[in-house]
């Protein structure tokens, strides 16, 4: 009995993986990904309030503007804006920025 509640919560937690994959969207000018490299994505760090909050973790570029209360300058983190926060991100809050910001393109070191 344990096998098979032990396969259908696979299933299903492997179908709202797929699923969440799946409505990722870049969002960019007629819907070509924009290539950051690190100069471009410094002015993109919360100081300039006329300017989006970005940051980049494993290869993509997140528009985390919405949250700008915690990434703007003073913010908790706004030591993550602006730059590849990969390395701190992979051990905490990656999945956050993932499930709630959009992509607005690619991170080229």
């Amino acid at each position: 009995m344990s096998l098979i509640f032990l396969i259908l919560a696979a299933k299903i937690v492997s179908r709202s993986l797929y699923q969440a994959r799946s409505t990722v969207r870049v969002v960019t000018a007629q819907n070509q990904p924009q290539t950051f490299t690190a100069k471009d994505l410094k002015k993109y760090d919360g100081t300039d309030p006329s300017l989006p909050i970005y940051i980049a973790m494993n290869g993509l570029v997140y528009d985390v503007t919405a949250g700008k209360e915690f990434y703007q300058t003073g913010g908790s983190y706004h030591y993550l804006a602006g730059r590849d926060s990969s390395d701190e991100l992979n051990m905490v809050g990656g999945g956050i920025i993932k499930a709630k910001y959009p992509i607005v393109g690619r991170f080229q070191p």
